[in-house]
Order: C-alpha cells, then structure tokens, then sequence
C-alpha cells in the first residue's frame, strides 16, 4: 500500500513506496502551470467542504469507502480494473462507493491532481469526477499540467479553471478533510477500503471488497 506528501507528511510521517506489500506507502513540488492551453492563472476563493465523490444510491444498505492517491500505481490498477468490477456489480440501490483522497505518497503531482479532479466534481458532477479520475490514472506515469489541462477539457470543463484550482490548491481543504477521515479510521495505506465502518486489511482488492460486501448485505 502507498502511504502523504507535503503538508500532509506533517500529519503522516515522512514514507517510502513498499516492498513485497500491494499497496503504496507515504513519503516528496511544482512548477508553474505553463501549458498549450493559454491561461492566465487566476487565484480562486479556497473551498473546505465538498462530498465525496460517490456511485450508488444515497439510500444504499452499505457504504464501501475507498481511500485513493492519483500518485499511487497500486491506486491506478485498483481503479482502472478492480472498482470497475465492483462498481457493475454492486453499486445501486443497495451499495454505494465514496472515494477519498488519501495522499501518501511523496509526490509533485498528487496534490495537483487531487485539487484539479475536485475542481471537476464542483463543477460536472460526480460522473464527471470519475471519469477524469480514471483518465488520470491512466496517464500516471505523464503527469504535467498539459496532461492536467488536456484531461481537464477531455471530460467538457475549462482547462484553465481546472489549472487554476490546481496550481492554487483551491480544493486543499477538502483532501485535508479527507486525510483526516483515513487517519481516524486507520487506514495505513492506498489503496484502503473500509465497508461500513470496518477497516480491511492490506490493499483494496476485488476480492477483499466484495467479500466484505456479500457479508454485508
């Protein structure tokens, strides 16, 4: 598991990416946003609160939490594969999935990402949310604010607001809200699950999550 960055290595505690464990652990800052794009930078009012971003029913019998950092590689394999499979099995009226950012990993481009995604949810919604979240984790390892700008636009919003949130840290309040949710519940790492209100151990997996689903329901 990958466990934060930055500020939040005050909180965390300096990490370094694991060993023999399936998952990332925490641990290292950016540039300005100089992009294709043409934007002028803006600086934008800070935003503290904003929900999860969620699929399935508010309703829902369960609730799987699920703790994410777009820097994480075992984040971007979970995401891209595993929670797909949840997500068409189970998410609905019965299951619902909240993501968390959760930045453990010492990264130039998780914070950013982070902030520019939020920026999305605020403005599309949480289906616009997940699919820029998915985007960017299949572009992980091509982080840059032209790949931030581009995934920005590939999902309908403005490249320039969206950079502008990133490069600002517009959404810093929310990802630390969220941080100090893991950090109550005990989550060690990314990716880290918890179905209603019972920490897994060990990274997310398919199987580990809907296991804990069916026993749930």
């Amino acid at each position: 598991m990958k466990q934060t960055r930055r500020r939040y290595l005050a909180a965390t505690g300096a990490v370094t990416v694991g060993t023999g464990v399936a998952g990332c652990l925490g641990g290292g800052g950016s540039g300005a946003a100089d992009t294709s794009h043409s934007c002028e930078l803006t600086d934008r009012d800070p935003v503290d609160e904003l929900p999860q971003p969620t699929v399935g029913s508010d309703e829902a019998a369960v609730t799987v939490d699920l703790f994410e950092d777009f820097a994480c590689p075992h984040c971007a394999d979970f995401a891209t594969d595993d929670l797909v499979r949840l997500e068409e099995e189970y998410a609905g009226d019965e299951v619902r999935f909240r993501r968390f950012d959760f930045l453990v990993v010492n990264s130039d481009w998780n914070e950013p990402v982070a902030n520019a995604a939020r920026s999305v949810q605020k403005e599309l919604g949480d289906e616009a949310f997940f699919e820029f979240a998915r985007a960017a984790y299949e572009s992980q390892s091509e982080y840059s604010w032209q790949v931030i700008g581009d995934l920005a636009e590939s999902v309908g919003d403005d490249p320039c607001r969206v950079l502008s949130d990133a490069n600002g840290g517009t959404y810093d309040g929310v990802l630390q809200a969220d941080q100090t949710a893991g950090e109550d519940l005990g989550v060690p790492g990314t990716p880290g699950a918890v179905v209603d209100g019972q920490l897994l151990e060990g990274a997310a997996s398919y199987d580990t999550v809907s296991s804990a689903i069916d026993a749930s329901l």
